[in-house]
């Protein structure tokens, strides 16, 4: 996927991962594409992680499995601020 436009067309989610602690959020491609602009790409979006503070983040585009069993995940919903 090029776009956030893109990924939400194709029902993706997407994994942000910090580069500096490793955690891991999600969020739904299509919520991101709303807040941020369909023509976004991966590179360009700039998150803060909530445990370290840092402003260092991988975004990844990916589809869910949506015939897991146990999966747990937690999709947190992007705010403008």
């Amino acid at each position: 996927m090029q776009t956030l436009g893109q990924a939400a067309r194709q029902g993706m989610l997407v994994r942000v991962t910090c580069r500096r602690c490793e955690k891991v959020g999600f969020f739904v491609a299509s919520d991101l594409a709303n807040v941020n602009g369909h023509g976004r790409t991966f590179e360009s979006l700039r998150f803060r992680c909530k445990e370290c503070d840092v402003v260092d983040c991988e975004a990844v585009a990916f589809e869910d499995d949506r015939d897991r069993v146990n999966k747990k995940r937690i999709v947190w919903r992007p705010a403008q601020m």
